[in-house]
């Protein structure tokens, strides 16, 4: 059973594997959601997508005191009110090059009872995720619009 639901979850990562290391660099429009702690979190609204119960999308965790930032692109599954990373990417932040890359699949974590421990912040990429319309454009929470990644 788990393994059923491991390989479901590979296969709707497969619109979302993104270019290996030394492959041409794509387009990515990083918006603002939220920080915690010195972490800025955004999403691509280039890969926001949503498929039944499902929302994906890459989601990007700055950490510029430590110049770094990771993309994970992240299933989420509204029923289950939970969420996974289906890939990781990890750039050195000021030069936008990237260092490590791994599709191992994290753990599925919740996002909806912080008393849980869980992660209240992802809560908050989801809402952004399911209310963005690409025609209603706020620049006030744009970064990087049209920033090139490996």
């Amino acid at each position: 059973m788990l393994a059923a639901a491991f390989a479901l979850t590979l296969g709707l990562m497969a619109p979302y594997s993104p270019p290996c290391h030394g492959e041409p660099l794509h387009r990515v429009d990083r918006h603002f959601v939220d920080s915690v702690d010195y972490t800025g979190y955004y999403v691509d609204v280039n890969t926001i997508q949503k498929e039944g119960n499902l929302v994906m999308a890459d989601v990007y965790m700055v950490k510029a005191l430590y110049n770094t930032m990771y993309c994970y692109g992240v299933v989420y599954n509204l029923n289950d009110q939970s969420y996974q990373y289906g890939y990781t990417k990890i750039y050195q932040y000021d030069t936008r090059r990237l260092t490590s890359y791994s599709e191992v699949p994290s753990m599925v974590y919740g996002y909806a009872n912080a008393a849980m421990g869980n992660n209240m912040v992802m809560a908050e990429v989801l809402r952004f995720c399911q209310e963005y319309r690409p025609g209603k454009l706020d620049t006030s929470n744009n970064t990087d619009v049209g920033e090139m990644l490996e």
